[in-house]
């Protein structure tokens, strides 16, 4: 890998210098920078080096190789560190960071992005392109629209005011993520919307969803939380996953590869935020739990860093029950619950674990336990008859709300 200097930017703030070279990488804050790329990174220290650096921006790029593959292709990179591809994809990515070319800065800083408009047609086709780990690209500046972390295809772009779409350019964020369903999983975007639907009506903190169809290709719309429109323009709000915070490594979200468990992030939350976001923690992993979800790993939680005061556990996304797929129904948690990773296995005895482990008590999560076991299946009955969501919902809803209602009424413990 040859030398890459990218100068990095906080909602348009300059705050240091990203320099890569072969096997080192440094970010330098600006002298007097008060804003931290990262809670693994604060400013009290001016220079931070890989791996510190380094694991940090590939949490921003997909986890697909084959995605990885044809972008460097596209851009003609052939190193494959992370770093190689953050200045062709570096200027929307999760969060108010930018990681911006010298020859990208006066544009970016002077706030003269665009937005294309882009008709239902389009996106069809931008959505296909994503299932074949294509990305849109803007030729005269040689850089990908954005990127985004996982391992599903998706698409970002920005709706307007008006509720018309766009692509953005430079510094104009996107608002919106869009995804297809996972291959394999019949109307898995339409569970999504479901169950994060319900999650909400059972007062959980979930970003706001909804299913849309462009031309023949249904997806699952995100508002992106890390997004708000202010002075009258959209304005990028900085963001975290759990393991970026934490320095860990992207390969490393699975606590059964070595990653993250309850303990760890709850005494992380615990450190930096309010008792609340524990509190938020807490009941997510016992939503996970009555819905069968295997994928609530360490990455799949966030916080919001603001410019100042404490940082907070962001709205929760990524939210998929594999209940309604017979055969296919996941056999473990992403995270241990009092030492367990089998959801049929996990007792009373784990979930008194899991209190000590989040620092709640036992009567407060076998209560939540209990609540959101008798209430989720009619969330997710009110979330199938919703309008947006009722055509959709037609062959998945009914499956769905039956096999969550089965495990809450005789898997989960009493």
């Amino acid at each position: 890998m040859s030398s890459i200097l990218l100068h990095a930017l906080l909602n348009g703030e300059h705050i240091g210098i990203i320099h890569s070279e072969p096997r080192k990488t440094t970010l330098t804050y600006d002298p007097g920078a008060t804003r931290s790329l990262s809670l693994s990174m604060p400013t009290s220290k001016r220079r931070w080096k890989s791996p510190w650096v380094g694991n940090w921006l590939a949490a921003l790029l997909p986890d697909r190789e084959s995605t990885l593959q044809r972008w460097r292709v596209a851009f003609g990179v052939k190193d494959h560190a992370p770093e190689a591809l953050i200045p062709y994809l570096g200027e929307d990515v999760a969060g108010a960071a930018q990681f911006v070319r010298e020859d990208r800065l006066q544009s970016v800083t002077s706030r003269s992005g665009t937005a294309s408009p882009v008709t239902d047609d389009e996106i069809a086709d931008l959505l296909h392109n994503a299932q074949n780990d294509m990305l849109p690209i803007d030729a005269a500046a040689a850089i990908g629209q954005f990127s985004l972390a996982g391992a599903q295809p998706k698409l970002a772009l920005q709706k307007g005011i008006d509720g018309k779409w766009a692509l953005p350019h430079g510094a104009e964020p996107s608002t919106h993520i869009l995804k297809p369903a996972m291959p394999g999983f019949a109307d898995q975007d339409v569970a999504e919307a479901l169950v994060m639907r319900a999650a909400k009506y059972l007062g959980l903190l979930a970003a706001e969803v909804t299913i849309s169809q462009f031309k023949d290709t249904q997806a699952l719309v995100i508002a992106r939380y890390d997004r708000v429109f202010q002075d009258g323009r959209w304005q990028r709000v900085h963001q975290e996953d759990l393991c970026q915070a934490m320095g860990i490594p992207p390969l490393l979200k699975y606590e059964s590869q070595g990653g993250p468990g309850v303990s760890r992030c709850a005494t992380f939350l615990a450190d930096h935020c309010a008792d609340t976001d524990v509190k938020h923690f807490a009941q997510s992993l016992i939503f996970n739990y009555l819905i069968k979800g295997s994928d609530a790993h360490a990455r799949n939680y966030s916080l919001i860093l603001p410019e100042t005061g404490t940082p907070t556990l962001a709205m929760l996304y990524d939210l998929n029950s594999t209940l309604p797929y017979p055969g296919l129904v996941a056999a473990n948690s992403a995270m241990r619950i009092g030492g367990e990773f089998r959801f049929e296995k996990i007792g009373l005895l784990h979930w008194a674990r899991f209190a000590t482990e989040t620092g709640q008590s036992e009567e407060w999560v076998r209560g939540q336990l209990a609540d959101m076991a008798a209430k989720l299946p009619d969330a997710l009955s009110t979330a199938v008859h919703t309008e947006d969501l009722r055509e959709p919902a037609v062959r998945i809803g009914p499956l769905l709300t039956n096999a969550v209602a089965a495990w809450c009424e005789d898997g989960v413990p009493r």
